[in-house]
């Protein structure tokens, strides 16, 4: 998930804007439920809608999320779906992971699991090195989809059979080289899109890539062995675990973080509070539990909120407030990382490093 798909999304804010989220299934005969849980979430948009604006002036917008609703193939589908409609805008997300099946209606779209797509908590590369080729992997906990841009997959414009009267010096010369121009392809990548990197490969492989990369502070960690035809369902059963074990460790250092942040006087917790700094710009790293969702209807200023159960239609209300703080701390140029349900119990399930 790039940030700049992210951005364009929110970057079309009106009222009404439509968002439908809804898990699916990625194989037959569980994927043709998907067209009919979708439609039943038309109806349910719909129906908010005409409770809240007169049919002539709707009409419009329920055709062309009509449309949008009607193209989705569900043989395509992944894990989870996004549907995202205003007056002006249209686009369809499918997202390698489940999402909660609901409908926002709002002056912005919902981009929550979009922003957990793209945060390193969950997320990461792989790269598949061989001295011949190799792959780049976008991970979704147990899921890998290979990338195809920027040359990727990479061939070794040398081939192997062309350099077996070199010197063993030489032939390190030329693989190094040849990774460099791997990596300077994966850095622009990463650039649009930071995570986590795992490299996979044959030792040799994996030491000649980590003395050539420019950022090494991204490489999370490195699986021995000879993966190059390696099935990517297979390559992910072998990396996802590895991963897993990395992150509970990063979810550590973290909690090390709000630590320290709580000694330095720079850590806010609490949805309340939370909010506040977030429209102050000072959050540089949002920590929430992945299951936390709050409607509230805001204060006539937006600076205060009263809890609201279920989210409703009408002016002010916002069908998800966490939604709307993690979109701006990410706008303002902050990150953030969902966390285990249970794991911020002692910070009323959300907590805000602040960059002052």
């Amino acid at each position: 998930m790039k940030k700049d798909l992210i951005r364009e999304i929110q970057g079309h804010s009106q009222y009404p804007s439509v968002s439908i989220l809804l898990p699916t299934s990625r194989t037959a005969p569980d994927n043709h439920k998907d067209k009919l849980a979708i439609k039943k979430l038309y109806r349910n948009a719909e129906k908010r809608l005409l409770t809240e604006f007169d049919k002539r002036s709707m009409n419009g917008l329920l055709e062309k999320l009509k449309k949008n609703i009607e193209s989705v193939d569900v043989r395509l589908n992944l894990d989870g779906l996004a549907v995202f409609v205003n007056n002006d805008f249209e686009k369809i997300v499918r997202l390698p992971f489940p999402v909660r099946e609901r409908v926002i209606i709002d002056d912005t779209f919902a981009t929550r699991d979009l922003i957990r797509a793209m945060n390193r908590s969950i997320t990461y590369y792989t790269l598949s090195l061989s001295a011949e080729f190799v792959r780049l992997f976008e991970g979704y906990r147990d899921t890998l989809i290979e990338v195809t841009e920027r040359g990727f997959p990479f061939a070794n414009p040398i081939p192997r059979g062309s350099n077996l009267e070199l010197s063993t010096s030489l032939k390190e010369t030329r693989l190094k080289e040849f990774f460099n121009q791997v990596d300077k392809a994966f850095i622009h990548i990463h650039h649009n899109n930071p995570k986590p990197l795992v490299l996979t490969g044959v030792e040799k492989n994996i030491s000649a890539y980590r003395n050539v990369a420019d950022n090494k502070k991204i490489i999370l960690t490195s699986i021995d062995g000879n993966h190059d035809h390696t099935p990517v369902h297979e390559l992910a059963k072998l990396v996802w675990p590895v991963v897993r074990e990395k992150m509970a460790e990063e979810r550590e250092k973290m909690i090390g973080r709000i630590n320290k942040a709580l000694s330095a006087h720079k850590f806010a917790s609490g949805l309340e509070e939370v909010w506040r700094l977030a429209n102050e710009e000072r959050g540089e790293l949002l920590l929430v539990e992945e299951g936390y969702h709050q409607a509230v209807k805001l204060s006539e200023d937006g600076r205060s909120f009263v809890k609201i159960d279920p989210p409703v239609n009408g002016t002010n209300t916002v069908d998800d407030l966490v939604d709307e703080i993690a979109e701006k701390i990410v706008s303002t140029g902050g990150n953030v990382v969902f966390t285990d349900n249970g794991t911020l119990s002692g910070y009323d399930r959300i907590g805000l490093i602040l960059k002052y």
